[in-house]
This record gives C-alpha cells, sequence and structure tokens, in this order.
C-alpha cells in the first residue's frame, strides 16, 4: 500500500495543486451544467443521478482543497485523482452518455498523470481511466461498438501516456544535472558556496554538544604558483589539494571550494580540540605532499588554515565566517604555514 501510495506523489506539489482542480473542475462543471439539458431528453437516472451528485461534490470539494494540501497528505494526493475518475464515469452511466463528447474527459487524468505523477503513477491514471471508459461504453453500447471504442481510446491514452511520461523524465533528469552542476565546482568537483552556506546553516541549527568547527584555508604564495606554472598548473594544484581535503574529512563533513584558492572545510559534531588537531593533521600533510604538474614538475607548497568554533567563538554562520576568516590572517601574519584558531584576546 505505501509503495502505491508513493507512485501517486507528484514531482511537483505546488503544480499538482493548479493542476488537479483545473482539469478535475473543468471535467465536472462541463458535464453538470449540461446535466439539465440531459434530463429534458429523459436520459437521466435518478438513483444514480444522486449518487454522481455526491460523487461530483466531493470530488470538486478536494479539487478545490488540493491547494492546501502538501507534501504530507499521500493519501489525499493519491485519492483525488482516483476520484475524478470515479466522478466521470458515475456521470457518463447516469445521464446514459457513451458519446465522444462524454469520453474525452477521460483524457484529463491520463494528461495529469503523465506529466506530473512518476512512471508507475501515470501507469495507475492511464489503466483508471481506461477502465472508466470500458465501463461507461460496455454498458450502454453493442458489445462490437463498444470494443472499437474502447480500443480507439485506449490507443490515444496510452500513447499520450508514453509521450508525455518520457518528456518529463528527459526534463527531469535534465534539472536534476543542472543542480549537480550548480551545487559542485566545476574544475574541483567540491561543493559550491551556496550548498556549503545551506549545510553550515543546517549544522548551527542542530543542538550539538560537541559544536560545528569551520576551516577556512588558503595556498600559500598561490600567486607564484601561477606565475610559473600559468593557470592550468594552479588548477592542478587546486584539484589535488581539493583531493587531500576530500581524503582528510570524516563522514559528514562539507569540503567547498570558496573562490581562488580559498577552501573550508565544515566539521559538524566537532569539538574545538578535535578541530585543532585536523587543521594541524592538514596543514602537515600539505606540507609533505610532492604536488605533480602535468609539466613533469613535482612542486612542495604550504596553507594558512584559520579554525572558527560554534557556539566557542559565534552563534550564527556570518560570525562563524568573520571568526575563522580572522584567524586565517592571523595564521599568514604569523609566518603562514600553520593553523591558527580565533581567539577574542587575540591569541592562539
Amino acid at each position: 500500500m505505501g509503495q502505491v501510495l508513493s507512485w501517486m506523489q507528484p514531482r511537483s506539489h505546488r503544480a499538482a495543486s493548479r493542476t488537479v482542480p483545473a482539469l478535475g473542475g473543468v471535467a465536472i462543471a462541463v458535464s453538470l451544467l449540461f446535466l439539465p439539458m440531459t434530463e429534458s431528453n429523459g436520459k437521466v437516472d435518478k438513483p444514480l443521478i444522486a449518487v454522481a451528485t455526491v460523487v461530483c461534490l466531493l470530488a470538486a470539494v478536494l479539487c478545490g482543497a488540493a491547494r492546501t494540501f502538501d507534501e504530507a497528505n499521500t493519501l489525499a494526493w493519491a485519492v483525488v485523482p482516483l476520484l475524478c475518475v470515479a466522478a466521470i464515469v458515475v456521470l457518463d452511466l447516469a445521464t446514459h452518455d457513451a458519446s465522444v463528447t462524454a469520453q474525452i474527459f477521460f483524457v484529463f487524468p491520463v494528461l495529469y498523470g503523465a506529466s506530473l505523477l512518476p512512471r508507475a503513477g501515470a501507469i495507475v491514471m492511464t489503466t483508471a481511466s481506461v477502465i472508466g471508459e470500458a465501463i461507461v461504453v460496455g454498458t450502454q453500447l453493442p458489445a462490437d461498438e463498444a470494443v472499437m471504442d474502447t480500443a480507439y481510446l485506449t490507443a490515444a491514452l496510452v500513447t499520450a501516456t508514453v509521450l508525455l511520461v518520457r518528456s518529463a523524465e528527459h526534463q527531469e533528469a535534465l534539472v536534476a544535472k543542472l543542480r549537480v552542476h550548480a551545487a559542485t565546482d566545476s574544475l574541483t568537483g567540491l561543493v559550491t558556496r551556496r550548498t556549503f552556506d545551506t549545510a553550515l546553516d543546517a549544522a548551527l541549527e542542530r543542538s550539538d554538544p560537541e559544536g560545528t568547527s569551520l576551516l577556512i584555508l588558503d595556498v600559500d604564495l598561490f600567486k607564484s604558483i601561477n606565475d610559473r606554472f600559468g593557470h592550468p598548473g594552479g588548477d592542478e594544484v587546486l584539484v589535488q589539494l581539493s583531493g587531500l581535503l576530500v581524503e582528510a574529512s570524516r563522514r559528514g563533513d562539507v569540503v567547498c571550494r570558496l573562490g581562488g584558492d580559498e577552501m573550508a572545510v565544515l566539521m559538524p559534531s566537532c569539538t574545538l580540540a578535535v578541530a585543532r588537531r585536523r587543521a594541524e593533521d592538514i596543514v602537515v600533510a600539505v606540507r609533505e605532499r610532492g604536488f605533480v604538474l602535468s609539466v613533469g614538475e613535482v612542486i612542495h607548497l604550504s596553507v594558512s588554515v584559520g579554525l572558527a568554533h560554534a557556539p566557542t567563538h559565534a552563534d550564527d554562520a556570518r560570525g562563524l565566517y568573520s571568526a575563522a576568516d580572522q584567524a586565517l590572517y592571523a595564521a599568514k601574519r604569523g609566518g603562514r604555514d600553520q593553523m591558527t584558531a580565533y581567539a577574542v584576546s587575540g591569541s592562539t
């Protein structure tokens, strides 16, 4: 049951909250609008019309309420589209209408499913519409005519579903790829500043007795590397340094390229004492590492690291960045190739 409910959850709840009332409302409203004309022609089954009225009212209320549904209302998102199909079926049966104008409304649930639901959900909606179509024409038309109408409409509905689902999946894959590109630095593969800031805010919002540590570091005399080997050489250094930082990270840490040669490491659930040791280890690892360039040279370099800890040094992201930046500049002023932790008194 849980799996079926997941199939029926829209890709975008905001878009679905607009689409369900539009498609379901149009189908129900048009059917009710022409109901008096059908009654005057004597084509109304009164017991069924009472059922149809209840179903339509319920569908209409739920369609209107779809705008207030959130992602937690999984059952509502599963029931409303299927209830709209049921409303169309009951109305067609109550009015003894198996014409093309009645059958056309079965396209609406298919459009919703194929454009906004996962593939399995689109199949459920298409199947429900085909079953509804078969019930309407099978109970009101001669067998050969009912089979032909069902076959034609089924072919149209399945074709529309396949085309729309493929288009939606292609678009979803493209959006996912764009999100990855937006969240990842193209050179180093590290996360971007925006993604890093989100992770930092989330870490600071958690109540963690060990606190959150932030390292900001950059390469000492990086300009000289660019001057000597050009920007391609500098880029190779940044890529290898990024790999070293990732290797030195724990699960849950986030490594970011802030810009240029400046990088940051977020250490959630990390005390100041532990962060000190880890930052010092990074300084030593960089110092001892030989960075191999494509021109055939191996170079050695160093980094300066500034460390800040929340809540020891700051309570929010802005304050933590500021403290780590000040500690970084203190490390550079102190001779580079070292780690400095922020301290209000100016001592480290």
